[in-house]
C-alpha cells in the first residue's frame, strides 16, 4: 500500500489505501479528493469547467466538476477510475468507480469509521477488519449467479458497484446507482451506414484515449472480431504518431483437430491482421508457455478474488509476463466487445415472437435462412426456446435427446451446500444461462454480462501489482457502450448475418478471412495438454482442500477427485470434458485454492 491519509472529522473518522503509485490527491476549503485511475475526457471537461489544461491534475479537474455539479459529476466523467471524496459542507464520504469495473474499490465500517481501500487486502491492513469468508457469496458465485451489488467474499467488507454511488455519514451509508444504461434511448439513424460509421467513431475515440504520450502499447490479438477490430483501430492511432503496437496472440502448441462452428488455431487470422499494419509487432505465446500450477501460483498471489479459469490463467498469465519483459505499459483487450462492437443479435428473432410481431418474425426468420445460413430445425429450436417457459423446454430438449447443460455441468458445487445457501432455486433456473433471465430482451442481458463480468477489476488490479502493466478495455468504454445499447438489434443481425455491425463497420480496415469468418474461434484448444501435465499436482491440491472444513462444505470434493480418476486422456475430443474440466473443476479447484489462502492453510 504506497498511498495513504487520513481525514477526521467531528462525527466520523476515515483511511484510504489506495494501491498505486499514482493516485491522486486535491484539495481546498470544503473538498478532500483522491483519485486513481485515469479521465479519458479531459479535454471536453477542461472546456466546460474552464480549468487549465496540462497543469490540472485529475483530481484537480474532479474537485473542479463536484463544485459545479456536486455528486452528480460522475455522470459527466468518462474514465477507469475509483475516487473518494470528502465534502465538509455535508460531513459526507462520497465513494464510487466507473461503470467500466476495471477499477475496485471496498469499504469497511464499523463505529463511526470508515476505511476504504483500492484493494480488500489494504483493508486488512488494519487488525479490526476481520477476514472472514461469507458462505453465501461463496454459493453465488459457485452458481454462476449475478452478485448482489454490495458483496465481496469476505463479511463485513463492501464493494462499491460499478457506476454506483456510495454516500457515508456519521457511520451510516446508503447506495445508489448513477449509471443507468437501461434508459439509454433508441438510436434512429437514416440509413445503415450512418450506424457503422457511429460505430467506427466511437470506437476510435475509446481507443484513442486509451493511449497516452509516451506510453508503450500492447494488445491482446486472438482470430475474432472483437480483439482484431481494437489492434487495428489502435495500430492507425499510433501510427499518425509514428508509433507501433506490439500485439499477443495464445495459440495452441499442439495442432488440434477441427470442431463443428469452431476453429481451433486462431494464429492465421491473428497474423492476417497484423499483416495489414507495419508498426504492428506481432507475438505467439504457447497456450502451455507457463505450467497451469506455476501460473496459478503467480496470479493468485496478486488476486483477492477466485481466478475465473484455471486452464485459461496459463497463457494469459503468460502474456503478461512476455509483455512486462518487453517493458509494456499498456495491454488493449476487448473482453466487453460480444456485448457491445460485436453484438450477435440473437434476441431478434425472440423479441418479435414474444411482441406477436408475425410480419417481423417471418422476414427474420428468412434472413435467418438466407443471409445466416440457419437450418429450417436450428431456427425452429431458436423460436421454441424463446416462448417456451424454461422448465418445458427443458423437459422438451432432453426428451429429443438434446438436454442442454445445467448448473452441476458447469459447477462442482456440494448439493447440500446449495440447499444450505437459500439460491438452490434460482441457481436450478438460472443454469448458469443468464438468457434464462433476460428472455427476448437484448439490452437486460447484456447488462446481465456485463453486471456479471465485474471480476475484471480485480484481473486488472492483480496485473498492475504483479506486471506494472495497466490493462484498459475500449469495448467497456462506456460511451461506447451506451451507443451499441442504443442501436437497434437488426443492425446488429441485419439480412440474418450475426455480429453484422461490426463486419461491415471495419470493412477495410481487417481481411476478409476475419470479417467473412462465421466459425467461433477457440482459445486453450489444446487445454487438455497443460491439464494432463499438472494432474499429479492438481490431486495433491484436491487432497489438501479436505485439510480445510469450509472448502470440504462447499466443494463436491469426491466429484472432483472422480473426475480426476476418469481423466480420458489428452487425445479424447467430446464436448462433455470442457464443462467437466474447463468449467466445474476448474472452477472449484480456484475457489478451494482461494479458501485455503484465506485460511493459512499450506498442508
Amino acid at each position: 500500500m504506497r498511498s495513504t491519509r487520513r481525514s477526521t472529522g467531528r462525527h466520523a473518522e476515515a483511511a484510504a489505501v489506495f494501491a498505486c503509485d499514482d493516485a491522486v490527491f486535491a484539495g481546498d476549503d470544503r473538498l478532500f479528493v483522491v483519485f486513481d485511475g485515469r479521465l479519458d475526457n479531459r479535454e471536453e471537461l477542461e472546456r466546460r469547467l474552464g480549468v487549465p489544461g496540462a497543469s490540472a491534475s485529475d483530481g484537480a479537474i474532479l474537485l473542479a466538476a463536484y463544485h459545479r455539479w456536486g455528486g452528480n459529476c460522475f455522470a459527466h466523467i468518462v474514465g477507469d477510475y475509483a475516487c473518494a471524496v470528502w465534502d465538509d459542507a455535508s460531513r459526507a464520504f462520497f465513494l464510487t468507480t466507473d461503470p467500466g469495473a476495471l477499477r475496485t474499490l471496498f469499504f469497511w465500517s464499523d463505529r463511526g469509521r470508515l476505511l476504504f481501500a483500492t484493494e480488500q487486502r489494504g483493508l486488512f491492513a488494519c487488525p479490526d477488519v476481520p477476514r472472514e469468508l461469507d458462505p453465501e457469496q461463496m454459493a453465488a458465485w459457485l452458481a454462476m449467479l449475478p452478485r448482489e451489488p454490495l458483496r465481496t467474499f469476505f463479511r463485513g467488507i463492501r464493494r462499491v458497484p460499478p457506476g454506483h454511488l456510495v454516500r457515508w455519514s456519521a457511520g451510516k451509508f446508503t447506495l445508489e446507482c448513477w449509471w443507468r444504461p437501461e434508459n439509454v434511448p433508441t438510436l434512429r439513424l437514416k440509413r445503415d451506414e450512418d450506424y457503422e460509421e457511429a460505430l467506427r467513431d466511437v470506437l476510435a475515440e475509446a481507443v484513442r484515449c486509451r493511449i497516452r504520450p509516451g506510453e508503450r502499447i500492447g494488445t491482446h490479438l486472438s482470430g475474432g472480431l472483437d480483439s482484431s477490430s481494437v489492434t487495428a483501430v489502435a495500430a492507425r492511432a499510433l501510427a499518425e504518431e509514428g508509433r507501433g503496437a506490439t500485439a499477443f496472440t495464445a495459440a495452441p502448441r499442439h495442432p488440434q483437430p477441427s470442431r463443428r462452428n469452431r476453429f481451433t488455431d486462431e494464429w492465421p487470422h491473428a497474423a492476417a491482421v497484423a499483416a495489414l499494419y507495419s508498426n504492428v509487432e506481432h507475438v505467439r505465446v504457447d497456450n502451455d508457455a507457463m505450467p497451469m500450477l506455476d501460473a496459478l501460483d503467480l496470479r493468485e498471489a496478486g488476486n483477492d478474488w477466485p481466478l475465473l479459469n484455471a486452464s485459461h490463467n496459463a497463457w494469459d498469465t503468460a502474456i503478461h509476463r512476455d509483455a512486462r519483459r518487453r517493458g509494456l505499459d499498456v495491454m488493449l483487450q476487448a473482453s466487453m466487445g460480444n456485448m457491445t462492437i460485436s453484438y450477435d443479435g440473437t434476441e431478434l428473432l425472440a423479441r418479435r415472437l414474444r411482441s406477436g410481431d408475425v410480419v417481423g418474425t417471418l422476414r427474420t426468420v428468412r434472413d435467418l435462412r438466407r443471409g445466416g445460413g440457419r437450418s429450417w430445425l436450428g431456427i425452429a429450436g431458436q423460436a421454441a426456446d424463446s416462448v417456451l417457459p424454461v422448465a418445458l423446454r427443458r423437459r422438451l430438449r432432453a426428451a429429443f435427446g438434446k438436454g442442454e447443460a445445467g448448473l452441476f455441468d458447469y459447477s462442482a458445487i456440494h448439493p447440500e451446500f446449495l440447499k444450505r445457501s437459500g439460491v438452490a432455486e434460482q441457481a436450478i433456473a438460472l443454469g448458469c444461462n443468464l438468457r434464462n433471465v433476460a428472455r427476448a430482451d437484448s439490452r437486460a442481458l447484456r447488462l446481465a454480462v456485463l453486471d456479471r463480468s465485474d471480476h475484471r477489476g480485480h484481473s486488472a488490479m492483480a496485473t498492475r501489482r504483479l506486471f506494472g502493466i495497466d490493462v484498459r478495455d475500449p469495448t467497456g468504454d462506456r460511451r461506447l457502450v451506451e451507443l451499441c445499447l442504443s442501436i437497434p438489434d437488426e443492425q446488429f443481425a441485419k439480412e440474418g448475418v450475426p455480429r453484422s455491425l461490426i463486419r461491415r463497420a471495419m470493412r477495410g480496415l481487417l481481411p476478409d478471412v476475419v470479417l467473412d469468418e462465421r466459425r467461433k474461434g477457440l482459445q486453450a484448444a489444446d487445454w487438455r495438454v497443460t491439464f494432463d501435465a499438472a494432474l499429479p499436482g492438481l490431486r495433491q491440491e484436491v487432497a489438501r482442500l479436505r485439510n480445510s472444513p469450509f472448502a470440504s462444505e462447499c466443494l463436491d470434493l469426491n466429484r472432483m477427485e472422480a473426475l480426476l480418476a476418469a481423466w480420458p486422456g489428452v487425445e479424447a475430443t467430446g464436448e462433455q470434458a470442457n464443462y467437466d474440466y474447463l468449467c466445474a473443476f476448474s472452477r472449484a479447484l480456484t475457489a478451494g485454492r482461494f479458501i485455503r489462502r484465506v485460511e493459512g492453510g499450506n498442508g
